[in-house]
C-alpha cells in the first residue's frame, strides 16, 4: 500500500471537497491511499503570479510536514508551484499537475489545445509543449478556479473552439477542471481526447513511487 500526500493550493473548509482530488487518485490507482491538506488564506487559490508567490512558502511548509508520513507528494496545481524547490529538498517524489498533463498530451499528438483559467498557458505547459500548442482558450467569465463550477457551458464552448482550431488532444491546465469532472463531460461532446490533470498526475506519481520503492519486485525475472 502506497500513501500519497495531496496538497490543494486553495483554502478549503469542506472536508468532502478537500478530499476530492485524493478520491479521484484512489479510484484510479490500485493499492494507493491519499492524505489531503490545503494551504491557508487563499480562498480563490492560485490564479496569477502574486497568488503563486505567496502560496509557495505555504506549500513548502505543508510538504515538509508530510514528508515522513507519505511515499510521495502531489502539488495539485497546473502551475507546479514549489515543485522544483521541493524536489531538491525532500527525499520522496514531488510532482505537480502541469508537466504530467502536458507530457501525456504530447504522447498523444503534437497538435495540442490547452484550456486554462489564466491569460496564457501555465509555465510548465509552455516549457514542455512549446510550439506544439496550436491554440489556447480561457473560458469567458472564469478568472479563478472557484468560477469553474458555475461556467460549465462556457468551458464546453471553449473546448469546442480548440477542436475546431485543429487540436487533436486537449490538455486541461487547471486541477479545478478535475474537481468539476469536466473531462468526462467533454469526452461526450468532442471527438478528441481530453487530458484530466489529476488523473495525469496520479499515473505519473504511480510510476515514481514504483520506481523508488518496488521496481525490483515489479520487474524481477
Amino acid at each position: 500500500m502506497f500513501l500519497i500526500g495531496v496538497i490543494r493550493v486553495i483554502t478549503i473548509t469542506d472536508e468532502k471537497l478537500l478530499k476530492r482530488h485524493g478520491e479521484i487518485i484512489e479510484r484510479a490507482l490500485p493499492g494507493v491511499k491519499t492524505i489531503s491538506m490545503c494551504i491557508e488564506d487563499q480562498p480563490k487559490g492560485i490564479y496569477d503570479d502574486y497568488t503563486e508567490k505567496i502560496a509557495i512558502p505555504k506549500i513548502i511548509r505543508l510538504a515538509k510536514d508530510m514528508e515522513k508520513k507519505v511515499h510521495g507528494i502531489i502539488i495539485s496545481c497546473a502551475g507546479d508551484p514549489a515543485v522544483d524547490i521541493l524536489s531538491k529538498e525532500l527525499k520522496i517524489p514531488v510532482i505537480g499537475a502541469g508537466r504530467p498533463t502536458a507530457s501525456l498530451a504530447l504522447s498523444i499528438s503534437d497538435k495540442i489545445g490547452v484550456l486554462g483559467i489564466t491569460d496564457e498557458p501555465p509555465r510548465p505547459f509552455k516549457e514542455v509543449l512549446g510550439d506544439k500548442i496550436i491554440a489556447y482558450e480561457k473560458p469567458p467569465h472564469v478568472e479563478t478556479t472557484i468560477d469553474l463550477s458555475k461556467n460549465k457551458e462556457t468551458i464546453i464552448e471553449a473546448a469546442k473552439k480548440l477542436e475546431k482550431a485543429g487540436a487533436e488532444v486537449i490538455a486541461l491546465a487547471c486541477t479545478g477542471f478535475s474537481t468539476i469532472g469536466i473531462a468526462s463531460i467533454l469526452s461526450k461532446k468532442l471527438s478528441i481526447p481530453v487530458i484530466d490533470p489529476v488523473l495525469a498526475t496520479a499515473t505519473t506519481m504511480y510510476y515514481h513511487i514504483l520506481f523508488k520503492y518496488s521496481i525490483d519486485e515489479v520487474l524481477r525475472k
